[in-house]
């Protein structure tokens, strides 16, 4: 399934920019350091915020739809997109070179209440501001978030708690430490055969019922047992009825005229019903076995009614042995093998600590 994006417009933000000669954090739309009266140097980038809210000046609005700020060929300065000489020199725009545009410039934080600490004199200040509410330093873009509530003091015997639990680690870690050696510690033995035991199955086929699943338009007419669930069948970029919009964090773009423009990437998941109903479909329905003792093993019969067939057949073979007073299953991988546990018959078994055997032969 192919998920292509949209992007959501939300609206608009004021960016800011630092002067390189001061540190002074200023609005993007600002062309003069507040802090020290220098201009923006051509070359300087915009930034997001610490936090802010979307903008509400309809006139930077649509000059930040209108196009990338020019920079003056002869003399630098920022003028609107649709100017046609330099607001500072009167010079022909047509050379002017346009900011570039387009580039994401950080996520989109809208204030939750965090402020920012004056490294002069101390003053907590709204994240939003660029100079100190008392001093008028320039503030720096390091938040302070709001007070956390304190944290629980664990209660007495937590670590009496953890030292019962880091105990019972180790007991486990030993215990199948000594599990797997046990596995691997062997000796071998010579028994004798007591008893063969057998079992025969066949698989009998027919029409069974099964639940299956399709979309809607795909289930057959009259389908027993239909049950449907809206599911996501496909994405659009663009809204269509009846979808759900799903978006991801907002984030903004830089328009090239101190104001960023805030997006979200959002797709929109299309639902339709997903049903499951019962058919009749070609498997096993069936499986007769038989079971017995002795060498002469036999396929047990069926009964097979009209639309059934014999499906497939599987067998197991054991020979029951005894060594030192202690009986031994071994398994058995085919009939042949099954034919030589003729009762007194003589096995070299490999048996493990753990009492399995992990490897059988008849002695010769």
């Amino acid at each position: 399934m192919g998920w292509s994006m949209s992007q959501k417009e939300l609206g608009y933000v004021e960016l800011e920019w630092t002067c390189p000669v001061c540190k002074t954090r200023n609005a993007g739309t600002q062309s003069i350091c507040g802090g020290c009266g220098a201009a923006q140097p051509e070359q300087v980038q915009f930034e997001t915020p610490v936090a802010a809210a979307l903008a509400e000046d309809q006139a930077k609005i649509e000059r930040a739809k209108a196009g990338p700020d020019k920079h003056c060929a002869f003399c630098g300065a920022r003028n609107p997109a649709n100017a046609k000489t330099c607001k500072q020199c009167g010079a022909d725009l047509t050379e002017g070179k346009a900011r570039e545009s387009g580039k994401v410039v950080g996520a989109y934080v809208a204030d939750a209440g965090a402020v920012i600490k004056c490294a002069a004199c101390g003053m907590d200040n709204p994240a939003a501001a660029r100079q100190c509410v008392r001093c008028g330093a320039p503030l720096g873009k390091e938040p302070v978030a709001p007070v956390a509530a304190p944290t629980p003091v664990p209660a007495r015997g937590t670590g009496q708690g953890l030292l019962i639990f880091a105990g019972i680690a180790v007991v486990i870690v030993l215990a199948l430490g000594w599990l797997v050696f046990a596995m691997f510690q062997t000796n071998t033995t010579v028994a004798t055969a007591v008893d063969a035991r057998w079992e025969r199955s066949i698989a009998i086929m027919g029409q069974a019922p099964v639940r299956v699943s399709a979309w809607r338009e795909q289930v057959p007419d009259g389908a027993a047992n239909l049950s449907c669930r809206a599911e996501v069948r496909s994405t659009s970029d663009s809204p269509q009825p009846g979808a759900r919009e799903v978006c991801g964090t907002p984030y903004t773009l830089d328009t090239g005229t101190g104001m960023g423009k805030v997006v979200q990437d959002c797709v929109y998941e299309i639902y339709d019903d997903y049903c499951t109903y019962t058919t009749l479909q070609w498997g096993v329905i069936n499986t007769v076995v038989q079971r017995g003792s002795g060498l002469a093993a036999t396929w047990p019969s069926a009964n097979l009614r009209p639309g059934e067939e014999l499906g497939q057949r599987s067998e197991r073979y054991v020979c029951i042995v005894v060594a030192n007073d202690r009986e031994y299953t071994v398994e058995l991988h085919n009939a042949a093998e099954f034919e030589q546990c003729q009762s007194g018959s003589k096995w070299n078994l490999t048996v493990n600590s753990l009492g399995s055997v992990v490897a059988a032969e008849p002695a010769r």
